[in-house]
């Protein structure tokens, strides 16, 4: 009577076991209701990276100390997962500073989602290093590059050095102001509509005439203007201050 317990324990023994054996196996095997979750929908933390990837590429040696910031996707939202390559659009693509907008969208299955993101940063400005008397040609050493905050930037404010030297200046500028556009022209050497002095050569004799601008023109650039003797119009190359040469 003892031997047919203990054999009938044992049955029941071995019976728990195998079955708790076959509940670990399927445990195993069978993908979690999270996972299926991440198979099945796209994850917001990827379309955020790739939205933050972008921005970061395109204020790439634009602007001074950047900062992004994303508004991010809600956790909620269920797109379905992009079996394609996910499309990006900037909807405004030369715009390096402030409130942007991106359009992400998938074609199988098909879906978009629009992005807002914040850029704050700095940009380049060129300032006058000391004061530029009106129609000075600027040097180098009047100017230097400095950067400020984006907000501070005014429309039209030169950012380049480069663009600068060389353009006289179309009105006095005190130091340390931010060199704008409309404080620069062209480094004339004949101006609209004033005298010059034309010069040309019949064989080896030189002549000269006096006439007037009627454009303005840098070196060797040429203009048109008027013959004062004949009074008819003509073009010629500027070769020096209120001198144009005719070949």
């Amino acid at each position: 009577m003892i031997y047919l317990n203990l054999q009938s324990n044992r049955l029941l023994l071995n019976f728990a076991l195998l079955a708790l054996l076959c509940s670990l196996l399927f445990f195993l095997i069978t993908p979690s209701h999270a996972d299926d979750s991440i198979q099945t929908f796209q994850s917001p933390k990827k379309l955020n990276g790739i939205v933050l990837e972008h921005l970061k590429q395109k204020v790439d040696q634009k602007l001074n100390s950047p900062v992004i910031s994303i508004n991010p996707i809600s956790k909620r939202l269920r797109l379905a997962r992009c079996e394609t390559p996910i499309q990006l659009q900037d909807k405004s693509p030369e715009k390096i500073t402030g409130r942007v907008t991106i359009r992400l969208s998938c074609s199988k299955p098909a879906w978009k989602l629009f992005v807002t993101a914040n850029i704050d940063g700095k940009l380049p400005v060129i300032v006058s290093t000391n004061g530029i008397l009106k129609q000075t040609v600027i040097q180098k050493t009047d100017i230097k590059r400095i950067y400020l905050p984006y907000k501070k930037v005014r429309r039209g404010s030169m950012q380049s050095l480069e663009k600068v030297i060389g353009m006289r200046a179309k009105k006095s500028i005190g130091p340390n102001k931010v060199i704008s556009i409309n404080f620069l022209q062209p480094p004339y050497l004949v101006f609209k509509n004033q005298p010059i002095n034309i010069v040309s050569h019949i064989g080896k004799l030189k002549v000269e005439m006096a006439g007037v601008a009627l454009q303005s023109g840098t070196k060797q650039q040429q203009i048109s203007f008027k013959n004062n003797s004949s009074n008819r119009v003509l073009k010629g190359i500027v070769i020096a201050p209120n001198t144009v040469w005719v070949p």
